[in-house]
């Protein structure tokens, strides 16, 4: 299992993710394992279905902070993209995160 972290998210208008910029984070040493990259929500789909763990960032005066996991939400359509687990935490919304 690899864990990754993702510092910025691209949404399209309905709010919804579309692409991150992310990577994957060393959890013995809670440093970036690979460099950052931008990627399409497919590939963050792809990572959590395999039993990977996505993490949000989210900016604070130190820098940026995980909180949130990611899951995946399926739509009728056959749409896939990600949100963050659990009920909605103040400040702590995709909406909140840094942009690309």
């Amino acid at each position: 299992m690899n864990v990754f972290a993702v510092s910025k998210v691209r949404l399209d208008p309905d709010g919804r993710v579309i692409a991150v910029h992310w990577g994957r984070v060393d959890t013995h040493t809670n440093s970036w394992a690979t460099p950052e990259v931008t990627a399409q929500v497919r590939d963050v789909v792809k990572a959590i279905q395999a039993g990977d763990q996505v993490f949000a960032l989210f900016p604070s005066t130190h820098g940026h902070l995980p909180d949130r996991q990611f899951v995946v939400v399926d739509y009728d359509n056959g749409w896939e993209t990600v949100a963050l687990d659990g009920p909605p935490s103040f400040e702590r919304e995709v909406h909140d995160m840094e942009r690309l």
